[in-house]
C-alpha cells in the first residue's frame, strides 16, 4: 500500500491519496501518526526518522563504544555518555551556521565569474539548491502480508505486518 510519510517538525503521518467517486474526486485519509493511533495504526518514530535519515546518536556511541572498550564496561558508559553529550553540543553550536538562498546565490555568482564566462541564468543554481532541501514528504510502502479471505470471491487481502511495539512498518519506496 504506497502513501506518503510527511514529517512536522519531530511528528509524523501517514496519508493516503485516493481517486473516488464520478468525477475522480481526490480524497486522503491518515492511516497512522507517530502520537496517535490512525486508521491502521501506530508509527515507529524510529522507523520514521530511518527513513528520513535522522541520525540516531544512541546508536552510533554504541558503535563507538563497542569498537574502543568491548570489555570494559564502566568506561562504556562513560564513553557512550560522553559521546552523546559531545554530539548534541556540536548539533547545537551548528544549528545557525546555515546559508540562506541569497547567501549561496551570491557564493555561485562570485564563484562563477572566475571563469571564462559569467553566468546570466541562475535556474540551474535554484534547482540545485532545492535538490539540497531536507525533505517534508517521502512516498513509502506500508510492509503487508497478503492471505486469502473465506468470503465467495476468495478475495486476497492485505494485512499490514507490525512490528514488535505494535506498529505499522514502512519502507521507503
Amino acid at each position: 500500500m504506497k502513501s506518503k510519510l510527511i514529517k512536522v517538525n519531530d511528528y509524523y503521518y501517514l496519508r493516503e491519496s485516493y481517486k473516488t467517486g464520478i468525477g475522480g474526486a481526490v480524497c486522503e485519509r491518515t492511516l497512522g501518526t507517530t502520537n496517535s493511533q490512525g486508521e491502521l495504526g501506530k508509527l515507529s518514530k524510529k522507523n520514521c526518522d530511518e527513513i528520513f535519515g535522522v541520525t540516531d546518536v544512541e546508536k552510533l556511541a554504541e558503535e563507538d563504544c563497542s569498537i574502543h572498550h568491548p570489555y570494559h564496561p564502566v568506561h562504556d558508559q562513560t564513553t557512550r555518555a560522553t559521546f552523546i553529550r559531545g554530539f548534541n553540543k556540536a548539533m547545537e553550536l551548528n544549528k545557525d551556521k546555515v546559508f540562506t538562498e541569497e547567501n549561496m546565490l551570491k557564493a555561485y555568482e562570485k564563484g562563477a565569474s572566475f571563469g571564462t564566462t559569467k553566468l546570466g541564468n541562475t535556474h540551474y543554481f535554484d534547482e540545485l539548491i532545492q535538490s539540497l532541501q531536507q525533505p517534508t514528504e517521502i512516498e513509502v510502502e506500508i510492509v503487508t502480508e497478503e492471505f486469502e479471505s473465506y468470503n465467495e470471491n476468495l478475495d486476497i487481502i492485505k494485512k499490514p505486518i507490525l512490528d514488535s511495539e505494535g506498529c505499522l512498518i514502512l519502507k521507503k519506496i
